[in-house]
């Protein structure tokens, strides 16, 4: 069983410290907009409830956070700018894709600065990861290998470890991340800070050159299909009142039917129509959220393209696992700024964080 430390029903908050939050969520909306100075939207895949945390801090040039999502969600992201992301699994099942790689145990998942991330997540799972600036990197790099050549970590992909790298790595990088969130006065001292800074660019230096070569073919065709996905997103966006038919979307990105179909599900799992569905479900979804005195179920769901309430309430609550009008009457937490929320609360001094 893992242990993720959500007990059930736990509202969104954020306990924040200066620079450490521990944020559980259960809203896929919410979740997205909660992690620091990163872009992201996702798209919940699975039906039933959604249940999340993320536990986040800065120290110095880096960023790392350990992040549970219970329910499969396709992540459209952009993490910091000019920095590089890597991370590795603590707990994963099958069927999640970053970048187009699939994603086990021991991978080390790696992203390019300034590329927009890609991550299907799978049912249940919890990845560490942290985000380091390019130049603070690269010249540890130098100064560690003496070498100037490229290292691995120059592609978007995920690697293999070998058991004894990608155990280091976990245990350094939740350590790490346990200390700052418990004892958050470390973060006040430059010596602990620096030794911070130094422990974790090595590990993830060492899990670089440990990692081994992958053959391209397979991720090359998920690479297409992935586009093929976000245009077809892009234009069921574009035209939410007026939500297009499979045929549209197959004319409108010259394919057939059927190569439109095995896209879909290589990439997500689901069929066009599902996706078509929830793409605009979640759109009503965070203007629910959002909504005014003034805003009604029934106006948010016309203005997406729904015509049935009915039927909208019950693909609503089969998706999200509540009502639309449970949603509206939720206190509104996301704020105008991605990454930033609103109505925090800080948590007891010295609160330890138990990490699995």
């Amino acid at each position: 069983m893992m242990n993720t430390g959500l007990p059930p029903g736990q509202a969104a908050s954020r306990r924040p410290t200066e620079r450490c939050s521990v944020i559980p969520t259960d809203d896929p909306c919410v979740h997205a907009a909660s992690l620091r100075d990163w872009m992201q939207d996702y798209l919940q895949l699975s039906a039933g409830r959604f249940l999340g945390e993320i536990i986040e801090t800065t120290i110095g040039p880096i960023q790392i956070f350990r992040e549970t999502i219970w329910q499969c969600v396709d992540e459209k992201a952009n993490p910091r700018r000019n920095s590089y992301t890597v991370g590795v699994p603590v707990y994963m099942e099958e069927g999640g894709y970053w970048q187009g790689y699939r994603v086990a145990r021991d991978s080390l998942m790696m992203l390019r600065p300034n590329e927009e991330l890609h991550f299907r997540t799978p049912k249940k799972s919890t990845i560490l990861v942290v985000v380091i600036d390019r130049d603070v990197f690269d010249a540890f790099a130098r100064d560690t290998t003496g070498r100037d050549a490229p290292l691995p970590i120059s592609g978007s992909c995920t690697r293999e470890l070998p058991e004894a790298v990608a155990r280091p790595l976990r245990v350094s990088l939740k350590e790490v991340l346990s200390s700052a969130v418990s004892t958050p006065e470390v973060l006040e001292h430059e010596g602990s800070m620096k030794a911070m800074v130094e422990t974790i660019l090595s590990a993830v230096l060492h899990a670089v050159l440990a990692c081994s070569a992958e053959s391209e073919a397979a991720r090359s065709s998920h690479f297409v299909q992935r586009a093929i996905v976000e245009r077809a997103r892009q234009y069921v966006l574009a035209n939410r009142e007026s939500p297009p038919t499979v045929t549209e979307l197959s004319a409108w990105l010259k394919m057939s039917r059927r190569g439109l179909h095995h896209a879909f599900m290589n990439v997500l799992g689901i069929n066009v129509v599902t996706f078509l569905r929830y793409v605009r479900l979640h759109g009503a979804r965070k203007d629910l959220l959002l909504a005014g005195p003034e805003d009604s179920v029934n106006g948010i769901a016309c203005k997406w393209g729904f015509w049935h309430m009915g039927m909208f309430s019950a693909y609503y609550k089969a998706l999200f696992g509540e009502l639309p009008s449970a949603t509206l009457r939720k206190t509104s937490c996301i704020s105008t700024t991605p990454g930033h929320w609103m109505g925090a609360a800080r948590p007891g001094a010295g609160q330890a964080i138990q990490l699995p």
